[in-house]
């Protein structure tokens, strides 16, 4: 054979073995957990979540898949002053086996105590709700308190003064 033959053969079994480990590649992606992504940023394996409530930063977040709800409270700047740390929300939007579909997190019991298992798995398309405490209510309404308060004073002074 020719020295042409011969390197066309050889391009031609590159090629070819190209094209294989291409294909193996896109194989093992489609078979590999649709819920986890490689972030860009980092080439990490990461999750997204979303977080709702009194946290500095609430949306949707993507965070490394081994992320506890403590990280994720940090990944978020944090809870506010007004949030309610024993009685944060977890809604597994993909249901996992042997666990409700709400979880409730106790936060502020880890704090005091340091047991984890107060502290429940996060996993991907999780939505965790950081509640409000009865102040936040309060403080929320009584700017509106305030204004019906003085709309009733200032009616009663006018009956009062045309009778």
């Amino acid at each position: 054979m020719g020295q042409s033959v011969q390197k066309r053969i050889l391009l031609i079994l590159t090629m070819l073995f190209l094209v294989q480990v291409s294909w193996a590649q896109n194989k093992d992606q489609s078979q590999a957990d649709p819920r986890y992504i490689i972030d860009p940023e980092t080439g990490k394996l990461s999750m997204s979540i979303r977080i709702w409530g009194e946290v500095k930063v609430p949306g949707v977040k993507l965070v490394p898949s081994d992320a506890d709800l403590i990280s994720i409270l940090s990944y978020v700047g944090g809870p506010t002053d007004k949030a309610k740390l024993s009685n944060i929300r977890i809604l597994r939007f993909n249901e996992t086996e042997g666990e409700p579909r709400v979880i409730v997190a106790n936060v502020e019991k880890f704090l005091e105590t340091g047991n984890s298992e107060h502290i429940p798995k996060i996993y991907p398309n999780d939505t965790i709700i950081v509640k409000g405490t009865i102040w936040k209510i309060l403080s929320t309404a009584t700017p509106y308190i305030n204004l019906m308060v003085t709309l009733i004073n200032g009616y009663y002074l006018y009956t009062r003064t045309t009778v």
